[in-house]
């Protein structure tokens, strides 16, 4: 699958695009909000992509801006096409790319596709206490459904999980 918004390229992630998301992921900056161990080894990203790519309830996608360079990533799981599916990763890897509205194209080709494409009926994301994204997430139409609380264990700490949705119908009245 290929995306394109005003300033993204939006394309399936290969392997090779591995090496790039274990140097991100090594990253407090891009790790922080996300139950990414500190101590993820290489193995494990490659081994979490193949698994992802024999998942037919998951996809993974790379974000790349317009002159073809890597700036993030997106992981949708939990994908039941006509019903449900989760937005379970997305960020901008570059801190000083971010909140110039790269997320935002990157979130809403992500929503465009799981509800066109995949016909959801319902998109979900859950989310770290103190995740700056979730205001993004408001304004993208997500409703909050609740704390999850201490859901998420990440290196030995308990985390609270905010969950939320953003239904079709609701989708359609923003978007459509």
């Amino acid at each position: 699958m290929r995306i394109e918004t005003e300033d993204l390229i939006i394309r399936d992630s290969v392997f090779e695009d591995c090496d790039t998301f274990y140097e991100w992921e090594t990253r407090p900056e891009v790790t922080e909000f996300f139950s990414i161990s500190c101590h993820q080894t290489k193995e494990d990203v490659y081994q979490k992509f193949f698994a992802d790519q024999a998942d037919e309830g998951a996809e993974q996608f790379t974000i790349l801006s317009k002159d073809g360079t890597m700036i993030g990533r997106i992981v949708l799981g939990d994908l039941i096409p006509g019903w449900k599916g989760e937005i379970w990763r997305i960020y901008i890897a570059d801190k000083s790319l971010r909140n110039k509205g790269l997320g935002g194209q990157a979130l809403k080709a992500t929503m465009d596709h799981m509800f066109r494409d995949l016909d959801m009926q319902r998109v979900y994301l859950d989310f770290y206490t103190g995740n700056p994204a979730e205001f993004l997430y408001k304004k993208m139409g997500f409703k909050e459904e609740g704390v999850l609380r201490g859901n998420c264990r990440k290196d030995g700490v308990l985390h609270d999980v905010h969950l939320m949705s953003i239904m079709r119908d609701e989708y359609e009245a923003l978007y459509m």
